[in-house]
C-alpha cells in the first residue's frame, strides 16, 4: 500500500516537471509576437497567478492557441499564463487588461492587444466561477504599452 502510494507520488511530482519544462520550451521557442509592460494598482489573479501590485512586463509567444503569456516583475518570472481562448478585436482601440473585481479578489479576465488584433481570454477556477457568477462585479480597464508601438 505504502509503495503504491510512494509511485503515485512520484509520478505525479515527474509529470509536473516534465510540464513545466514543457510549458517553458513552449514559451520559449520563438521570440515574442508581442511584449509590454502594465501597471496593477491592486493584487490580481491571472490564471493561476497571484500578482501583487507593482509593475510588470510580458511576453506573448503567439496568437494562435495555445498562447502563453510570460509574466516578468524586473528581472524575476512571475508567471507562465496561458488563455483559454482568443479572437480578433478592435485594432485601433487601446491595448488594455480588462479586470473583474468580485467579492474582494481581481481576476484578469482579457488581455487585449491592439499591435495583433485580438484579445485573449482567461478563465477563472469553476469553484470560484460559481462563487462570482453570484456576485456583482465590478470591471476595470488598464493600459498597457506595447514595446515598439
Amino acid at each position: 500500500m505504502r509503495t503504491n502510494r510512494t509511485s503515485r507520488v512520484v509520478r505525479n511530482l515527474v509529470f509536473a516537471v516534465a510540464s513545466a519544462f514543457i510549458f517553458a520550451g513552449i514559451a520559449s521557442a520563438q521570440g515574442p509576437v508581442s511584449s509590454g509592460q502594465f501597471t496593477l494598482p491592486f493584487d490580481a489573479q491571472w490564471g493561476g497567478a497571484t500578482l501583487p501590485a507593482g509593475d510588470y512586463t510580458f511576453k506573448l509567444n503567439s496568437t494562435a492557441l495555445p498562447a502563453f503569456v510570460r509574466i516578468e516583475q524586473g528581472q524575476r518570472n512571475v508567471a507562465l499564463v496561458m488563455a483559454q481562448s482568443s479572437e480578433a478585436s478592435d485594432a485601433t482601440k487601446q491595448s488594455e487588461l480588462i479586470v473583474t473585481r468580485s467579492g474582494g479578489r481581481a481576476r484578469i479576465r482579457v488581455l487585449h492587444l491592439a499591435g495583433v488584433g485580438t484579445d485573449f481570454y482567461y478563465s477563472a477556477p469553476k469553484a470560484e466561477s460559481r462563487e462570482m457568477a453570484s456576485a456583482p462585479e465590478l470591471i476595470q480597464h488598464l493600459p498597457v504599452v506595447l514595446n515598439g508601438k
